[in-house]
């Protein structure tokens, strides 16, 4: 008996080679055997693409409810937002907020965030108003004038503008020249 162990025990290449084509050689195929196989094979091939294509519609059709969900919370969020919108008090605040509105006899007063004060320092605020020393309504008459009296082009019209802003009350020549009005 122990002649027979040390015989698959030892694990030699040729030994293994003689036990797989023994077992390869002993195995008989039927016609039966032969005909279900075919038919296993034949069976994958056809059922693969529909496999596929189901795969396929089910990825998609995933996407597609996930698409739905994000609609209906956006639609959801659109609602919500036209039921703001119905109430007066919300939509005063918005004009007030964005438009700037005011209600009559109400003063507007913005304060603008240009100049940064550090905390620490001692500087204090004046509580005068300010008053702007430019009337507005004078300066886009004689901006209309200047502009529709000028044979310059946009060009040399813009480099006749002095350093704060306002245009000379001249016109400019051709040449480049400013010409006294």
């Amino acid at each position: 008996m122990s002649s027979g162990r040390d015989t698959a025990s030892r694990g030699d290449s040729a030994s293994r080679g003689v036990g797989l084509a023994d077992l390869v050689s002993s195995l008989r195929f039927s016609g039966f055997t032969v005909l279900i196989v075919a038919l296993v094979v034949l069976g994958a091939l056809v059922v693969s693409p529909t496999f596929s294509t189901y795969v396929q519609q089910q990825r998609e059709l995933a996407e597609l409810r996930q698409s739905v969900q994000l609609h209906r919370e956006a639609v959801a969020e659109i609602d919500a937002e036209r039921v703001k919108w119905q109430d007066p008090a919300y939509v005063r605040a918005q004009a007030r907020g964005r438009l700037f509105f005011v209600m009559p006899g109400e003063t507007q007063r913005s304060v603008i965030d240009d100049v940064v004060i550090p905390p620490e320092s001692d500087a204090k605020t004046s509580d005068q108003l300010t008053r702007i020393s430019q009337n507005w309504a004078h300066e886009l008459l004689a901006s209309t004038i200047t502009a529709g009296t000028t044979s310059a082009d946009a060009e040399q019209f813009a480099g006749s503008q002095t350093d704060d802003g306002s245009s000379g009350t001249g016109t400019t020549s051709k040449n480049g020249k400013e010409n006294a009005g």
